[in-house]
Order: C-alpha cells, then sequence, then structure tokens
C-alpha cells in the first residue's frame, strides 16, 4: 500500500499543474459583496464594512491602502473613503467624490474630484487637502507621480477647444500648472470633455477618449492618442464609453481596445491593436462575433471576452461569452473556457502567469482563475455584487480590484 502511495506521489509530482491554480501570496483583491466591502489575501477573507453601498475599490501602490466609494443606500451620492489594512481603520475622505479617484503610482496619495475641484491627499497627512486644479473635466497621475494631467474646456460652449495641461505638485508650495496641449474641436462638433488618461508602458503615447454630450456618449466616443512630447495626435477610431476597453500592451507603444459604436454591447464590437508609432491598425474579431472585454498577457498574447454576435430579442437572452485567447504573431485563436448554459465569462486579468475572470449568469457572480500555460479553472472568490450592466456592458471594475506587488 505504501509503495502505490508512494508511486502516485511521484506521478502527480511529474504532472505540472495537475491541481487547480491558487494565486500566488502576493495577489490579493478589493471586492463587493451584498453591496459591503471584502478583501481576500491568499485563501482568507475578511469582511472590511458592515453597512452601506459600496462601490469602486481601488488599492494603493504598495497595497497597504484601499480607497473606495460609499453611500447610504443604492443611488445616493458618494463619499470617498480609505481603508489601512495595517491598523485596520477607515478614514472619511469627502463628501461628494466622482468616481475618477485614482492613487500615484509612487506613493499613497490620493487624486479626487469633488465636482469639478481636484485635490490630493496624502496617507501621512490625513485631513491636509492640496487644492490641485480648478473647473477641470478629467484627470490621471503622471507616469512619474510628481503631479497629474488635466483637461479642461477653453470656454463654456460645447464646441470650444479642450485644452490639457499639467499639474507640477511641489511640496510646501502651491501646484503649478501649464499648458500641455490643445485639442482643437470643429464648429459643427460636440466634445465636452475626456476620459482619465493612460501611458503607454514606455511611457511615450497617451490614449484617452473624448466625449461628446451624455447622451451622445452612451453611442459612442473617440479613442485617441497624443505623444508623450504632445508633438503628435491622432484619434483613432469609435468605441463606447468603457475605461477597460481600452489598454496598452506590457511593454510597448501596441494599444488593444474594443471598437464600435452603438450602445448595446452584443452588436458591432471588435477587437482592434494599434500601433501607436506607425498608426497600423488590425482587427481581430471574426466575422459573427463580438468582443466585450480584453486583456494582455505579453506582447504577443490577448485574451479576450467573446460572444457570438446579436442585435435580436430580448438583451438579456442574447449570447453570453466566452474567452478566448489570441496569439498576435500568427493570428491563432483559441476558445480557452466553456461557461456552463446560461452563464458568461467577463474581465479577463493576467497576473503573475494566472488567467483571472468572472463568471455570471446575470443574477450572480464568481471570481475564476487558472493558470496561463494549462486551463484548470477554480472558483477562487464566489458570489460577488455584479457590477452595473448597461446594455449588456458590464462594469467589474465597481466591484472587483485586483492587487499584485510588484
Amino acid at each position: 500500500m505504501k509503495k502505490i502511495l508512494v508511486i502516485v506521489f511521484l506521478l502527480l509530482a511529474l504532472i505540472p499543474n495537475a491541481v487547480s491554480a491558487v494565486p500566488q501570496e502576493n495577489v490579493k483583491a478589493a471586492f463587493v459583496r451584498n453591496d459591503v466591502l471584502w478583501i481576500k489575501i491568499k485563501e482568507k477573507e475578511r469582511k472590511i464594512t458592515d453597512s452601506g453601498y459600496v462601490r469602486y475599490p481601488k488599492w494603493s501602490f504598495d497595497g497597504s491602502w484601499i480607497a473606495y466609494l460609499k453611500s447610504a443606500k443604492e443611488g445616493d451620492v458618494f463619499d470617498l473613503w480609505m481603508y489601512n489594512l495595517k491598523n485596520n481603520k477607515h478614514y472619511k475622505v469627502k463628501e461628494n467624490v466622482s468616481d475618477n479617484f485614482q492613487w500615484s503610482p509612487y506613493e499613497n496619495t490620493i487624486g479626487f474630484q469633488v465636482l469639478k475641484n481636484l485635490f490630493t491627499l496624502n496617507t501621512s497627512q490625513l485631513g491636509q487637502f492640496i487644492p490641485a486644479a480648478k473647473n477641470i473635466e478629467n484627470f490621471s497621475w503622471l507616469p512619474t507621480g510628481n503631479g497629474l494631467l488635466i483637461s479642461t474646456k477653453k470656454s463654456a460652449k460645447l464646441n470650444s477647444d479642450i485644452i490639457l495641461s499639467k499639474v507640477t505638485l511641489r511640496k510646501n508650495e502651491k501646484p503649478t500648472i501649464n499648458h500641455f496641449y490643445t485639442i482643437n474641436v470643429n464648429e459643427n462638433e460636440i466634445l465636452v470633455s475626456t476620459s482619465p488618461f493612460k501611458w503607454s508602458t514606455d511611457k511615450k503615447w497617451i490614449s484617452f477618449l473624448l466625449y461628446p454630450t451624455a447622451s451622445l456618449s452612451a453611442d459612442g466616443n473617440t479613442l485617441s492618442v497624443l505623444s508623450a512630447n504632445g508633438k503628435t495626435f491622432h484619434r483613432v477610431d469609435e468605441m463606447l464609453r468603457e475605461e477597460a476597453w481600452f489598454q496598452w500592451a506590457p511593454f510597448n507603444s501596441l494599444l488593444g481596445y474594443i471598437s464600435g459604436t452603438g450602445r448595446e454591447a452584443t452588436i458591432t464590437k471588435k477587437l482592434k491593436i494599434l500601433n501607436a508609432p506607425t498608426m497600423e491598425n488590425v482587427a481581430y474579431t471574426p466575422t459573427g462575433f463580438v468582443d466585450r472585454d480584453l486583456t494582455w498577457q505579453n506582447n504577443r498574447t490577448v485574451y479576450v471576452s467573446r460572444s457570438m454576435e446579436s442585435g435580436e430579442g430580448l438583451l438579456d437572452r442574447r449570447p453570453l461569452p466566452s474567452l478566448y485567447k489570441i496569439n498576435l504573431s500568427d493570428n491563432k485563436q483559441t476558445q480557452v473556457t466553456a461557461p456552463p448554459r446560461l452563464f458568461g465569462d467577463f474581465r479577463p486579468q493576467v497576473v503573475k502567469n494566472n488567467l483571472f475572470w468572472i463568471r455570471t449568469d446575470r443574477k450572480n457572480a464568481n471570481v475564476l482563475v487558472s493558470p496561463t500555460n494549462n486551463m484548470s479553472e477554480s472558483i477562487w472568490i464566489k458570489n460577488i455584487s455584479l457590477g452595473s450592466s448597461y446594455y449588456e456592458k458590464w462594469s467589474w471594475d465597481e466591484v472587483f480590484s485586483l492587487y499584485s506587488r510588484r
């Protein structure tokens, strides 16, 4: 009997990934369950808030803080809160904060908007808000972490130009604001704002959306790229207002995005890859399908959430997606998940050679994980709250956030 057990043990040891993936210990998650905040570190889950309505958990750069929005109930105005994992304390930051609040990429300083006013706050000086800029439309941190890029309108006219400026933060001094680039808006155009900004990993390019009015923005926005030196600007394509739908590759200036106008996510939505320096643009979604989420594994591999294209019948009866792996070198495309009937797989993310995603039947949702080199899926987190759905475009960042130590 002992010999048999030894043989079995040796065989299992020789078979890689025979057991379902368990994320490495430096991968952790903040998530919303029953509308309150939870965290998962290693295999231990812990409830962080006991009441209220929580959305948009976001990790600080070092994983020691989580910022989140909280209101008394769904539909109320959000307040910004921060939670310190080390001392297990919550701190209320400010009331009436928009969902674009961002941690600095290099220190525990958060930037956030109250109406059109931009503030920063360092966790070492809680309560000491620094007014950074007024009358802004949107912002993001500069890659260096020493300032922010903001967008403003030249005037109140809908067709006025959009001004991009850099805000430099200086210790014990007022921030300085310098013009960076002007986006010219034609007389017959309506462009009122921008999305937050995303830098390519080589720091040479910036991607963002140009927004028309709120009603028009539901059907189409202009994906744009701007060189980091402010000399080259291109309007690339039309796409929905979903920040997770445009992402830079891990090591160069390739931009992956889901193109297509019309608010329904089940029609006309196609994965495209843009080479920013050459402006070469390649589509990868086969005819008859739509892609509804994406993530990069490396510069040659992209995962997408893909379903059959359908514009017929009720939205909640249309096909739900599976995950596909795309090799950009040879355009080999492989289905890697097969969810049960009436379930779909969304929001793939690759962290530490593990693929994470969310599986839902539109009523319930779980977080799944699998090693990327040998798909063997398992449930990592059960029963998270649903992200909001707008014409089958699901916003999962509202309820789930991964952190991996850099």
